[in-house]
């Protein structure tokens, strides 16, 4: 083999690694990315459950009457003064 076939195919080599190198890092820098936005996401999953439980318990029945009451100061109106309005359903087209 001649000198300049010998040297092509050190510099191929030398340049070959560089790129396997290059790649890795790569790889190894979005694998760590992923396992930090997997991490991001089990968090945000327990606070969006979190967040659905305080919802829930925020829009009991009971809470509302007791916030309504104690808060606001509203009342029950007197039964004779409530009036109910029937509406008869409309066909959907």
């Amino acid at each position: 083999m001649s000198k300049k076939g010998t040297w092509f195919w050190v510099i191929t080599l030398f340049v070959s690694s560089l790129a396997l190198v290059d790649i890795r890092n790569r790889y190894l820098l979005l694998f760590a990315r992923e396992q930090q936005l997997m991490i991001q996401k089990d968090a945000l999953r327990v606070e969006w459950g979190r967040l659905l439980l305080e919802q829930g318990t925020l829009a009991e029945h009971r809470r509302v009457d007791q916030v309504a009451r104690h808060k606001l100061n509203m009342v029950m109106p007197d039964p004779r003064r409530i009036v109910l309005l029937y509406m008869r359903p409309t066909p959907i087209p």
